[in-house]
């Protein structure tokens, strides 16, 4: 049986990495490539569109994987197996309908945040007209009110909707379709989904992977920053996608016990 906690879910994404050197490495090396075609002007965009939906079909991939696994030895296993085309494209419909969805949502939020900007945006020119009337006390609460207060607001809007989407994605990971997959990414908006978050043994295992991401992420920057090493980094950043899947599905299980 494997448990559910962040060095689990490391050491899995390590042995599935071990387990398949050949595999590993081909995936990076797409990755890269898609990465790279990216840069070009005006298709560029489809690229990017890809190489997120691809990453995203990696990791259904992998977090099935650790979902029907009993012990490391069953990954690696599944590694040794896995043949690079189906390790890319078995849920690529599933992700395609993530990876809508959450487009969707982010659109919706950003238009959120934008009418929040012009409403507090026109507040505040309102209130600069005023401010050779009135003491600076008066405009330091004013000025509070104006952008702080909001910037929390939204701040912490966000950073609950970061905190609830690892249980939203292992959701999504057990989808069977791409509508499946593309009305489960709405979770991220239902209430009654939110409240089956609120325990403790979710809070502490988004805690540690939020603070494992930053660092590991941090890292992998420092690292490339070095021509010669960064082929380390991207073994980083692949592990680190690894690594994530099995923090969704470990999320998710999480919320039923």
């Amino acid at each position: 049986m494997i448990s559910k906690n962040n060095l689990a879910a490391l050491k899995l994404s390590i042995e599935f990495f071990k387990a398949n050197y050949a595999l590993s490495f081909a995936v990076i090396g797409v990755l890269i490539l898609l990465s790279l075609f990216s840069y070009l002007p005006i298709i560029g965009i489809v690229f990017v569109f890809a190489y997120s939906i691809l990453n995203l079909s990696i990791q259904i991939f992998f977090g099935r994987v650790v979902k029907n696994a009993q012990n490391e030895e069953d990954v690696a296993n599944e590694a040794a197996q896995t043949k690079i085309n189906d390790f890319l494209t078995r849920y690529l419909a599933e992700a395609a309908g993530a990876f809508l969805g959450l487009f969707f949502i982010a659109l919706i939020l950003f238009f959120l945040i934008f009418i929040l900007a012009m409403v507090f945006g026109g507040a505040s020119f309102e209130s600069i007209n005023h401010f050779e009337s009135v003491n600076q006390q008066e405009i330091f609460f004013q000025m509070v009110g104006v952008y702080f207060v909001p910037s929390i607001v939204i701040l912490t809007i966000i950073g609950f909707l970061f905190y609830v989407l690892p249980a939203v994605f292992g959701e999504v990971f057990m989808s069977e379709s791409f509508n499946e997959a593309f009305n489960k990414s709405f979770l991220l908006l239902k209430l009654s989904f939110w409240k089956k978050t609120f325990n403790k043994s979710y809070f502490v295992l988004i805690l540690i992977w939020s603070i494992a991401v930053f660092v590991f992420y941090t890292l992998s920057v420092i690292i490339s920053m070095t021509l010669i090493l960064l082929p380390v980094a991207l073994v980083i950043l692949y592990i680190l996608a690894l690594y994530n899947a099995a923090i969704y599905v470990f999320a998710r299980d999480l919320l039923s016990e």
